[in-house]
């Protein structure tokens, strides 16, 4: 039994990592029929955002099962920053964004100085949240601007996550990640279908 359980987490963790990945074609897909069109500033920023978050992860957990994902969506987000650049899905990034930049920076900063990924880690979540009001008000006042689909299979990536990383637990810090980007990508997924329910 033993020997069979980290089997499991691993193809959990595997799990996890593809249907993340698969949210990000779902996605793509959305794009490529109007349904969605993406600001490539946003997606600056998340991209940018997603593989610090990835990195500082990988040296909070030490555990390449429960970085799977993060790597997985790290790796997507750039790849859909370049797909709306191609695209021409391109915005100046707005004062906002470019302050959600800065406070990248300072994690960064507080990484090198307290030599702490855990610290920097924290500070990547927390500009996340922040990085993520305002779609969440604009799905908020028009569920149209967003696909439910690609935001409840991410919510399912993150939610296989969580139990990984519980089945491994080893510290609190290593849940922090999935279980916020669990919540966040819930309510985007809920606002977009909540609200169509009545037109």
């Amino acid at each position: 039994m033993s020997s069979f359980f980290p089997i499991i987490t691993i193809s959990l963790g595997i799990s996890a990592g593809l249907v993340q990945i698969a949210g990000y074609f779902l996605y793509v897909g959305k794009i490529n029929i109007g349904r969605i069109k993406p600001n490539t500033a946003s997606w600056t920023i998340w991209a940018f955002g997603a593989v610090l978050e990835s990195a500082s992860y990988v040296f909070v957990t030490g555990d390449w099962v429960k970085n799977i994902l993060p790597v997985a969506c790290a790796l997507s987000a750039v790849l859909i920053f370049m797909y709306c650049l191609r695209n021409g899905h391109f915005s100046n990034p707005s004062k906002f964004e470019w302050f959600l930049v800065f406070l990248d920076c300072i994690a960064i900063f507080v990484w090198w100085w307290y030599s702490s990924a855990v610290y920097a880690n924290f500070l990547l979540v927390i500009t996340a949240v922040i990085s993520f009001l305002p779609i969440v008000l604009h799905v908020w006042k028009d569920p149209t601007v967003e696909d439910a689909k690609p935001w409840f299979v991410w919510t399912l990536a993150y939610c296989i996550m969580s139990i990984v990383v519980i089945a491994r637990w080893e510290k609190w810090e290593d849940l922090i990640y999935p279980a916020v980007f669990l919540v966040l990508h819930m309510i985007i997924g809920f606002l977009a279908i909540d609200v169509r329910k009545n037109h």
